[in-house]
Protein backbone atom coordinates (compact mmCIF):
# COMPACT_ATOMS: atom_id res chain seq x y z
CA UNK A 1 0.00 0.00 0.00
CA UNK A 2 2.48 2.08 0.99
CA UNK A 3 4.64 1.62 -1.98
CA UNK A 4 1.06 2.37 -4.27
CA UNK A 5 1.15 5.48 -2.59
CA UNK A 6 4.49 6.50 -3.28
CA UNK A 7 4.48 5.48 -7.27
CA UNK A 8 1.59 7.59 -7.24
CA UNK A 9 2.97 11.26 -5.27
CA UNK A 10 6.06 9.98 -7.86
CA UNK A 11 3.66 9.97 -11.12
CA UNK A 12 1.90 13.44 -9.70
CA UNK A 13 5.59 14.74 -9.22
CA UNK A 14 6.60 13.53 -12.65
CA UNK A 15 3.58 15.25 -14.34
CA UNK A 16 3.62 18.65 -12.55
CA UNK A 17 7.16 18.85 -13.36
CA UNK A 18 6.54 17.87 -17.04
CA UNK A 19 3.37 20.73 -16.91
CA UNK A 20 5.66 23.23 -15.82
CA UNK A 21 8.20 22.63 -18.29
CA UNK A 22 5.87 22.30 -21.45
CA UNK A 23 3.89 25.33 -20.33
CA UNK A 24 6.90 27.36 -19.47
CA UNK A 25 8.32 26.45 -23.59
CA UNK A 26 5.20 26.86 -25.23
CA UNK A 27 5.11 30.81 -23.49
CA UNK A 28 8.57 31.25 -24.59
CA UNK A 29 7.84 30.06 -28.06
CA UNK A 30 4.57 32.45 -28.16
CA UNK A 31 6.44 35.31 -26.58
CA UNK A 32 9.73 34.77 -28.21
CA UNK A 33 9.82 38.01 -30.92
CA UNK A 34 8.32 40.13 -27.60
CA UNK A 35 11.64 38.76 -25.49
CA UNK A 36 13.78 39.84 -28.45
CA UNK A 37 12.08 43.12 -29.18
CA UNK A 38 12.29 43.89 -25.21
CA UNK A 39 16.18 43.22 -25.21
CA UNK A 40 16.95 45.68 -28.38
CA UNK A 41 15.05 48.18 -26.75
CA UNK A 42 17.05 47.56 -23.30
CA UNK A 43 20.07 48.02 -25.51
CA UNK A 44 18.28 50.97 -27.67
CA UNK A 45 16.84 53.25 -25.98
CA UNK A 46 18.10 54.87 -22.55
CA UNK A 47 14.65 55.30 -21.17
CA UNK A 48 14.44 51.75 -20.58
CA UNK A 49 18.13 50.90 -19.83
CA UNK A 50 17.41 49.73 -16.46
CA UNK A 51 15.30 47.25 -17.81
CA UNK A 52 17.78 44.22 -17.54
CA UNK A 53 17.68 44.73 -13.94
CA UNK A 54 14.07 43.95 -13.76
CA UNK A 55 13.38 39.79 -14.38
CA UNK A 56 16.69 39.06 -11.96
CA UNK A 57 14.59 41.46 -8.89
CA UNK A 58 11.42 39.41 -10.01
CA UNK A 59 12.68 36.52 -9.79
CA UNK A 60 14.48 37.02 -6.40
CA UNK A 61 11.21 38.20 -4.84
CA UNK A 62 9.52 34.92 -6.19
CA UNK A 63 12.19 33.29 -4.75
CA UNK A 64 11.75 35.14 -1.56
CA UNK A 65 8.09 34.24 -0.95
CA UNK A 66 8.35 30.76 -2.36
CA UNK A 67 7.32 28.38 0.73
CA UNK A 68 4.31 31.05 1.62
CA UNK A 69 3.24 31.15 -2.36
CA UNK A 70 2.88 26.66 -1.69
CA UNK A 71 1.76 26.83 1.57
CA UNK A 72 -1.13 28.93 -0.04
CA UNK A 73 -1.82 26.99 -3.16
CA UNK A 74 -5.79 26.46 -3.43
CA UNK A 75 -7.94 25.15 -6.07
CA UNK A 76 -7.95 26.42 -9.77
CA UNK A 77 -9.55 30.34 -10.36
CA UNK A 78 -12.04 30.05 -13.18
CA UNK A 79 -10.67 33.56 -13.70
CA UNK A 80 -7.63 32.61 -14.56
CA UNK A 81 -8.67 31.05 -17.57
CA UNK A 82 -10.37 34.10 -18.64
CA UNK A 83 -7.31 36.17 -18.43
CA UNK A 84 -5.09 33.59 -20.36
CA UNK A 85 -7.81 33.53 -23.26
CA UNK A 86 -7.89 37.50 -23.15
CA UNK A 87 -3.32 37.77 -23.11
CA UNK A 88 -3.56 35.82 -25.65
CA UNK A 89 -6.54 37.90 -27.77
CA UNK A 90 -4.68 40.62 -26.99
CA UNK A 91 -0.88 39.44 -27.99
CA UNK A 92 -2.63 38.21 -31.39
CA UNK A 93 -4.51 41.32 -32.04
CA UNK A 94 -0.63 43.14 -31.28
CA UNK A 95 1.14 40.93 -33.76
CA UNK A 96 -1.57 41.61 -36.57
CA UNK A 97 -1.62 45.57 -36.29
CA UNK A 98 2.31 45.48 -35.37
CA UNK A 99 1.90 47.29 -31.84
CA UNK A 100 4.79 46.25 -28.95
CA UNK A 101 3.84 47.72 -26.35
CA UNK A 102 1.35 45.83 -25.74
CA UNK A 103 2.44 42.57 -26.20
CA UNK A 104 4.68 43.13 -23.26
CA UNK A 105 0.83 43.58 -20.98
CA UNK A 106 -0.70 40.72 -22.77
CA UNK A 107 2.65 38.70 -21.04
CA UNK A 108 1.90 40.16 -17.71
CA UNK A 109 -1.66 39.02 -17.71
CA UNK A 110 -0.77 35.58 -18.74
CA UNK A 111 1.78 35.11 -16.48
CA UNK A 112 -1.80 36.25 -13.73
CA UNK A 113 -3.32 33.70 -15.40
CA UNK A 114 -1.09 30.81 -15.45
CA UNK A 115 -0.73 31.16 -11.84
CA UNK A 116 -4.82 31.42 -10.69
CA UNK A 117 -4.85 28.34 -13.14
CA UNK A 118 -2.52 26.38 -11.71
CA UNK A 119 -1.73 27.85 -7.90
CA UNK A 120 -5.18 29.55 -7.00
CA UNK A 121 -6.58 32.86 -5.98
CA UNK A 122 -4.44 32.60 -2.53
CA UNK A 123 -1.00 31.79 -3.98
CA UNK A 124 -1.73 34.52 -6.55
CA UNK A 125 -1.83 37.41 -4.20
CA UNK A 126 1.48 36.79 -2.67
CA UNK A 127 2.78 37.11 -5.59
CA UNK A 128 0.93 40.06 -6.96
CA UNK A 129 3.49 42.35 -6.90
CA UNK A 130 6.41 40.33 -7.99
CA UNK A 131 4.59 40.06 -11.47
CA UNK A 132 3.41 43.11 -11.85
CA UNK A 133 6.47 44.44 -10.99
CA UNK A 134 7.15 43.11 -14.65
CA UNK A 135 5.68 46.24 -16.04
CA UNK A 136 8.67 48.37 -15.05
CA UNK A 137 10.36 46.77 -17.93
CA UNK A 138 8.01 47.58 -20.34
CA UNK A 139 7.93 50.44 -22.67
CA UNK A 140 5.34 53.34 -22.41
CA UNK A 141 3.01 54.52 -24.74
CA UNK A 142 4.74 56.79 -27.06
CA UNK A 143 2.68 59.28 -27.27
CA UNK A 144 2.68 59.53 -23.46
CA UNK A 145 6.63 59.47 -23.25
CA UNK A 146 6.51 62.40 -25.88
CA UNK A 147 4.45 64.53 -23.94
CA UNK A 148 6.04 63.41 -20.61
CA UNK A 149 9.48 64.16 -22.21
CA UNK A 150 8.36 67.80 -23.38
CA UNK A 151 6.58 69.22 -19.88
CA UNK A 152 9.67 67.72 -17.85
CA UNK A 153 11.98 70.12 -20.09
CA UNK A 154 9.58 72.83 -19.34
CA UNK A 155 9.61 72.38 -16.29
CA UNK A 156 13.38 72.19 -15.98
CA UNK A 157 14.15 74.50 -18.12
CA UNK A 158 11.81 77.15 -16.04
CA UNK A 159 12.76 76.06 -12.93
CA UNK A 160 16.58 75.19 -13.12
CA UNK A 161 16.87 78.85 -14.48
CA UNK A 162 14.56 80.17 -11.82
CA UNK A 163 17.03 78.78 -9.30
CA UNK A 164 20.29 79.91 -10.74
CA UNK A 165 19.00 83.22 -11.23
CA UNK A 166 18.71 82.77 -7.11
CA UNK A 167 22.26 81.83 -7.15
CA UNK A 168 23.19 85.21 -8.85
CA UNK A 169 23.72 83.73 -12.09
CA UNK A 170 22.96 85.77 -14.73
CA UNK A 171 21.17 84.65 -17.62
CA UNK A 172 18.25 84.63 -20.06
CA UNK A 173 16.08 82.13 -20.66
CA UNK A 174 14.13 81.79 -23.92
CA UNK A 175 12.12 78.23 -24.58
CA UNK A 176 14.15 75.27 -23.82
CA UNK A 177 17.34 77.67 -24.20
CA UNK A 178 19.40 78.91 -21.29
CA UNK A 179 21.24 82.23 -22.48
CA UNK A 180 24.56 82.40 -20.00
CA UNK A 181 27.36 85.22 -20.92
CA UNK A 182 29.66 82.02 -21.53
CA UNK A 183 27.16 80.53 -24.46
CA UNK A 184 23.75 78.59 -23.86
CA UNK A 185 22.72 75.79 -22.63
CA UNK A 186 19.88 74.09 -24.29
CA UNK A 187 17.54 72.05 -22.69
CA UNK A 188 17.21 68.44 -24.62
CA UNK A 189 15.46 65.14 -24.33
CA UNK A 190 18.37 63.13 -22.66
CA UNK A 191 18.07 66.55 -19.79
CA UNK A 192 14.49 66.02 -19.45
CA UNK A 193 15.09 63.43 -16.44
CA UNK A 194 12.52 61.52 -17.87
CA UNK A 195 15.16 58.40 -17.70
CA UNK A 196 15.79 58.86 -14.07
CA UNK A 197 12.22 59.64 -13.49
CA UNK A 198 11.36 55.90 -14.70
CA UNK A 199 13.92 54.56 -12.97
CA UNK A 200 13.54 56.28 -9.90
CA UNK A 201 9.86 54.87 -9.79
CA UNK A 202 10.48 51.50 -10.43
CA UNK A 203 13.38 51.22 -7.53
CA UNK A 204 10.51 53.93 -5.35
CA UNK A 205 8.15 50.73 -5.71
CA UNK A 206 10.78 48.19 -4.49
CA UNK A 207 11.62 50.38 -1.76
CA UNK A 208 7.87 50.70 -0.57
CA UNK A 209 7.46 47.17 -0.73
CA UNK A 210 10.26 46.72 1.43
CA UNK A 211 9.26 48.84 4.00
CA UNK A 212 6.85 47.47 6.72
CA UNK A 213 4.46 50.47 7.59
CA UNK A 214 0.98 50.61 6.67
CA UNK A 215 -0.72 50.81 2.93
CA UNK A 216 -0.88 54.15 2.80
CA UNK A 217 2.15 55.39 4.30
CA UNK A 218 3.59 52.74 1.07
CA UNK A 219 1.74 54.82 -1.23
CA UNK A 220 2.89 58.31 -0.51
CA UNK A 221 6.64 56.82 -0.25
CA UNK A 222 5.60 55.11 -3.93
CA UNK A 223 4.42 58.58 -5.07
CA UNK A 224 7.33 60.83 -3.61
CA UNK A 225 9.77 59.26 -6.13
CA UNK A 226 7.86 61.30 -8.92
CA UNK A 227 8.18 65.20 -7.78
CA UNK A 228 11.67 63.89 -5.97
CA UNK A 229 13.17 62.76 -9.73
CA UNK A 230 11.76 66.34 -10.76
CA UNK A 231 13.39 68.30 -8.06
CA UNK A 232 16.24 66.80 -8.74
CA UNK A 233 16.41 67.18 -12.49
CA UNK A 234 15.59 70.77 -11.74
CA UNK A 235 18.81 71.09 -9.32
CA UNK A 236 20.89 69.55 -11.80
CA UNK A 237 20.07 72.27 -14.55
CA UNK A 238 20.73 74.96 -11.67
CA UNK A 239 24.24 73.30 -11.08
CA UNK A 240 24.67 72.76 -14.91
CA UNK A 241 24.05 76.77 -15.02
CA UNK A 242 26.53 77.12 -12.21
CA UNK A 243 29.36 75.27 -13.68
CA UNK A 244 28.77 77.02 -17.38
CA UNK A 245 28.62 80.10 -15.88
CA UNK A 246 32.24 79.85 -13.59
CA UNK A 247 34.19 77.28 -16.39
CA UNK A 248 32.62 77.52 -19.44
CA UNK A 249 29.42 75.66 -21.80
CA UNK A 250 32.26 72.89 -22.95
CA UNK A 251 33.13 71.70 -18.84
CA UNK A 252 29.33 71.93 -18.49
CA UNK A 253 28.34 69.98 -21.29
CA UNK A 254 31.37 67.34 -21.02
CA UNK A 255 32.23 64.58 -17.93
CA UNK A 256 30.05 67.10 -15.60
CA UNK A 257 27.24 66.64 -17.72
CA UNK A 258 27.06 62.98 -17.36
CA UNK A 259 27.98 62.93 -13.51
CA UNK A 260 25.62 65.37 -12.84
CA UNK A 261 23.14 62.33 -13.90
CA UNK A 262 24.18 60.04 -10.93
CA UNK A 263 24.42 62.94 -8.72
CA UNK A 264 20.32 63.83 -9.56
CA UNK A 265 19.66 60.20 -9.07
CA UNK A 266 21.69 60.52 -5.74
CA UNK A 267 19.61 62.99 -4.50
CA UNK A 268 15.95 61.89 -5.27
CA UNK A 269 17.35 58.30 -3.96
CA UNK A 270 18.50 60.15 -0.59
CA UNK A 271 14.59 61.62 -0.93
CA UNK A 272 13.19 58.39 -0.36
CA UNK A 273 14.51 57.95 2.91
CA UNK A 274 13.91 61.60 3.91
CA UNK A 275 10.42 61.23 3.00
CA UNK A 276 10.25 57.42 4.66
CA UNK A 277 11.78 59.26 7.78
CA UNK A 278 9.35 61.28 7.43
CA UNK A 279 6.52 59.20 7.61
CA UNK A 280 7.80 57.80 10.55
CA UNK A 281 7.78 54.08 8.99
CA UNK A 282 10.27 52.84 11.60
CA UNK A 283 8.99 50.28 14.06
CA UNK A 284 5.50 50.71 11.70
CA UNK A 285 4.41 46.80 11.69
CA UNK A 286 1.19 47.91 9.32
CA UNK A 287 2.71 45.98 6.43
CA UNK A 288 3.12 42.89 8.33
CA UNK A 289 0.71 42.73 10.06
CA UNK A 290 -1.74 43.34 6.91
CA UNK A 291 -0.31 40.53 5.72
CA UNK A 292 -1.16 38.38 9.13
CA UNK A 293 -4.54 39.77 8.92
CA UNK A 294 -4.64 38.36 5.11
CA UNK A 295 -3.59 34.89 6.27
CA UNK A 296 -5.46 34.52 9.08
CA UNK A 297 -9.13 35.88 7.15
CA UNK A 298 -7.86 32.94 4.81
CA UNK A 299 -7.63 30.90 7.22
CA UNK A 300 -11.18 31.50 9.32
CA UNK A 301 -12.73 31.25 5.85
CA UNK A 302 -10.78 27.53 5.06
CA UNK A 303 -12.17 26.73 8.64
CA UNK A 304 -15.92 27.75 8.28
CA UNK A 305 -15.42 26.02 4.59
CA UNK A 306 -14.48 23.01 6.48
Amino acid sequence: MEQKRESTGSRTWILGVGTAVAVTLLTVFVYRGTFATLWRTWATNPNYSHGYLIPPVVAFLLWRDRDRFLDRRSSSSGLGIFLVAFALLGHIVSLRAGVFMTQGYSFVLLLFGLSLIFFGGRATRTVWFPLTYLVFMLPMPPYLMNVASFRLKLVAAHVGSAIAIKLGIPLARSGMTIHIPSGSLRIADPCSGLRSLIALVALGALFAWFTNARPWKRIVLFLSAIPLAVLGNTVRIAILCAVANVWGVDAALGFFHDFSGFLLFAIALGGLFVVRKLLRCEGDDGGESGDSAADDGDSAREGVAR
